[in-house]
């Protein structure tokens, strides 16, 4: 028996993207219902060229997931394909696929069952001859359903006013489609990071080795018990989560750009913590800071701004105080392992290969041009650590494993060279990705 369904303001309104599902089966009634809302959508011409194929057996649900790993978190998986030979003008297909979808979502949270619309596919030429599609029939997406184990509390939303235009686009920021922070105001770095955050993914994926290098560096050049501590431009929290487990004394505060980010931040963190708002309250603030921290958020501004923010934070800190830096190297694999990830389709700003936390514009910077802005704001490098002149195998199949089974394979073979080239490491300072400086005031 159907559960009673909700009203359609209730259904829009309250609907949630789900990643966590039961194992619970869904009755067959309740997937025909929902693949029922789906034929009621509108298509272009009204031609109605969906096809739905729920992936049920077990050894296809395998193959499948060597290129959408996806398949594997809810009990029932849909993919949603039309047909491409018809009604092509202004991607009709795909808005006949979108409408589809919706309606399959919002019926499916109407009776209680939660979804997942998935667009990361892999090779999509390759699931279609494991579904045994034609070729006019294109896969535009994998919709999950299943009971919920968690519940997402509700993201935050742009404002109308924003979203709306009359007569003509009056917007105020159109981001950019380049990952260079120096085509980026700071106006839009801010609105894109909220954009960012109000989809309300925790962002706590770090690669274990990158993030492990990192805190190895930072316990060893910052030895203090009770200290006044900034952290700048923390974004997603991931450090600043670590900073005050490790150092629990420490009276620290963060600078960052946004209200929603405040709160990120704070639902985070293991002990309540100070905030102050960036640009507006951290230029010109209160002195005497002990320690400072900013961790892979050089490369996300533009290069002016960032001399800017260097000299700001030597103004407020104590002359015997130190600075901990964190930055990934231009200079390193990370250019090349840049290029091929768009090659395979992760190419713009949404893939700009920053290590978490960095969500925006993001490019990798030298050494001798941090040197050089460390200098002209007044400070010298006491100490440094590299890692990484080779890719460690953790990252290699991070991000591999994110876009199917030929780059899957292509992660395991650098995987192996990788290993061979392990011995190198050391030599190869000047090349790793990722440097960890201990930095005082001049």
């Amino acid at each position: 028996m159907l559960p009673e369904s909700m009203t359609v303001e209730e259904a829009i309104f309250t609907r949630r993207t789900c990643r966590r599902f039961r194992k619970d089966p869904v009755p067959d009634d309740v997937v025909q219902k929902i693949i029922d809302a789906a034929r009621y959508a509108p298509s272009s011409c009204n031609l109605q060229l969906w096809d739905f194929v729920r992936v049920e057996d077990e050894a296809a649900k395998a193959r499948v997931a060597e290129e959408t790993r996806y398949i594997q978190l809810a009990p029932v998986s849909i993919f949603v394909a039309y047909g491409n030979n018809y009604t092509r003008e202004n991607y009709a297909w795909v808005q006949s696929a979108a409408a589809a979808i919706q309606n399959m979502m919002l019926m499916a949270h109407s009776l209680g069952v939660a979804s997942c619309w998935v667009d990361t596919l892999g090779d999509v030429e390759r699931l279609r001859r494991i579904l045994e599609l034609p070729s006019e029939r294109e896969i535009l997406a994998l919709v999950l359903f299943g009971y919920p184990e968690l519940v997402p509390k509700a993201p935050r939303r742009r404002d109308i006013d924003i979203l709306l235009h009359y007569d003509r686009y009056k917007g105020r920021l159109n981001w950019p489609s380049s990952d260079d922070p120096d085509e980026w105001s700071l106006e839009q770095i801010r609105d894109f990071q909220m954009a960012k955050i109000r989809n309300g993914a925790r962002y706590n994926k770090p690669v274990p080795s990158e993030r492990d290098a990192v805190l190895a560096a930072l316990r060893q050049f910052v030895r203090v018990d009770e200290a006044r501590w900034l952290d700048v431009l923390p974004l997603t929290g991931l450090y600043t989560e670590e900073i005050a487990k490790a150092y629990p004394r420490a009276r620290l505060t963060f600078a960052e750009m946004t209200d929603q980010v405040f709160e990120f931040v704070h639902d985070r963190a293991p002990r309540p913590l100070r905030h102050e708002r960036y640009p507006e309250a951290f230029y010109g603030g209160d002195g005497g800071f002990d320690v400072m921290s900013l961790i892979f958020r050089l490369e996300g501004f533009p290069r002016g701004e960032r001399r800017r923010m260097l000299s700001a934070m030597r103004e407020r800190i104590q002359d015997d105080g130190q600075l901990f830096l964190a930055f990934v190297n231009r200079r390193s694999y990370h250019r090349p392992l840049r290029w091929l990830r768009g090659r395979v389709g992760h190419a713009g700003v949404e893939y700009a290969l920053a290590p978490d936390p960095s969500l925006g514009p993001f490019k990798a910077v030298t050494p001798a041009e941090v040197r050089q802005d460390l200098r002209a704001a007044g400070w010298r490098v006491r100490a440094s650590r590299h890692f990484f002149a080779v890719p460690p195998a953790d990252e290699i199949e991070f991000r591999a494993g994110r876009k199917g089974g030929k780059v899957k394979m292509a992660g395991q073979t650098l995987t192996r060279v990788s290993q061979m080239l392990r011995p190198l490491d050391g030599a190869l300072g000047p090349l790793a990705r990722i440097h960890a400086w201990d930095v005082i005031p001049a």
